[in-house]
């Protein structure tokens, strides 16, 4: 009896993942080493299908949506530019606008505003006069906060001048009976918990910073489709960076595979970042005639489908909606997807069909099913927590990520 159990304890390996289906149960192992690394082959439904976002899932693209933004608002407000507050793409004199920039793309990568990289440009023109209102206080500030999110000083000389300018400012202040405390650029934590919520700095500013006393908005959003109309121009630096694991994912995976982008403006961008792997790769767009996405037959069976929000104002969750009366019958659709907003509103979607805890759930438009979850590596602690208290709503990590689309469980063992 003691043998039978043990043996069925080593067989049940296979079944670790509670996401993959196995099919044979065997290990290879490589070659001793200090660290070796097993893999468990396993094979996916070919009923499940897989939903991803490009931002945050598929690619790193802070770096590159931050650029965009930059540059997007010197276009849409030209009177920033004549202050040099920030150099060239790729100088050093920008990074500190990068680094604030990208420490809060979980919080502007929300929405349709948000996906389309609206909401970036609109803080990058807060962030810019923030700076120009503090007449370089803030220049060369040092530790491990202030070195990364302020303007680096032109020499240790000038900044012992501001300094004492600053320190002469105060006492003079002090001596007419006034207030010591001073202003100063709002921090990156401050930004994020009144941008959307509190104070809604996004609202106001977008209010504030009109142009010629209109909406800013629509005029942003032409100056990301002109910059963007090159893939590979100097004015937003190089091409996000696919994750290497989900690049081996994707290879790995043998399930159709759909890319939600944040506009058709971006389908290009990631066409381009994803040309170099050797997997059947093709976009839809919205057809204004037939006002539904041209989806054709091809679509369905294998590869990569790049999709960007269709013109009916619904976003990516309308995306889902189109991609589950689409699939086959019991398909079941795995959407990993970093902003929780998106994820939230594809909740109406399942009707009153409530998912159990990490698993699949009914949809109530079409016979598939569906499950919703939030990446953690690309979410911030806000939007985890929303997505943790939510029944409907699942967190899922870049290993979990990578063993649900590849089908292989990968562990590493000491030798």
């Amino acid at each position: 009896m003691i043998f039978l159990f043990g043996y069925f304890l080593r067989s049940s390996n296979a079944f670790l993942s509670p996401f993959s289906r196995p099919v044979r149960n065997h290990y290879t192992t490589e070659p001793a080493s200090l660290h070796t690394q097993r893999i468990t082959y396993l094979r996916a439904s070919p009923s499940d299908v897989f939903v991803l976002s490009y931002d945050g899932v598929i690619a790193d693209t802070k770096q590159w949506r931050s650029n965009l933004a930059i540059s997007a608002a010197l276009n849409t407000w030209p009177q920033l530019a004549k202050h040099n507050l920030i150099g060239a793409t790729g100088d050093q004199n920008r990074d500190w606008l990068i680094n604030k920039l990208s420490a809060l793309s979980d919080v502007t990568l929300t929405g349709e505003d948000g996906m389309m990289g609206c909401d970036a440009v609109l803080l990058a023109r807060v962030l810019l006069e923030e700076q120009l209102l503090d007449e370089g206080r803030s220049n060369g500030c040092r530790g491990k906060y202030g070195s990364k999110f302020h303007p680096s000083s032109d020499s240790e000389e000038k900044q012992q001048q501001q300094q004492q300018q600053q320190q002469n400012q105060q006492n003079q202040h002090q001596q007419e009976g006034g207030s010591v405390q001073g202003s100063r650029p709002l921090t990156v934590g401050e930004i994020a918990s009144n941008w959307n919520d509190g104070a809604c700095l996004k609202d106001t500013v977008r209010i504030k910073y009109n142009v010629d006393r209109k909406d800013p908005i629509p005029i942003i959003r032409e100056e990301i489709k002109a910059l963007l109309e090159d893939a590979e121009n100097s004015l937003i630096g190089p091409l996000p960076e696919i994750f290497p694991t989900m690049s081996d994912a994707l290879l790995d995976c043998n399930c159709p595979v759909y890319i939600l982008v944040g506009d058709e403006s971006h389908v290009p961008i990631a066409m381009t970042s994803l040309s170099f792997l050797s997997i059947p790769m093709q976009s839809i767009h919205w057809n204004e005639e037939t006002n539904d996405y041209a989806h054709s037959k091809k679509d369905k069976e294998h590869g990569i489908t790049i999709v960007p929000p269709g013109e009916g104002g619904r976003g990516h969750t309308g995306v889902l909606q189109h991609i589950l009366m689409s699939v086959p019958e019991d398909s079941s659709i795995h959407v990993i997807h970093s902003d929780v907003s998106t994820l939230q509103k594809a909740k109406a979607l399942f009707g009153d069909n409530r998912p159990r805890p990490g698993m699949f759930a009914k949809s109530a438009i079409a016979e598939a099913s569906l499950k919703l979850s939030l990446p953690t590596m690309s979410s911030g602690p806000q939007q985890q927590n929303d997505a943790e208290m939510d029944p409907w709503l699942n967190l899922i990590d870049g290993f979990d990520i990578v063993e649900t689309l590849s089908a292989q469980v990968v562990t590493e063992e000491r030798m």
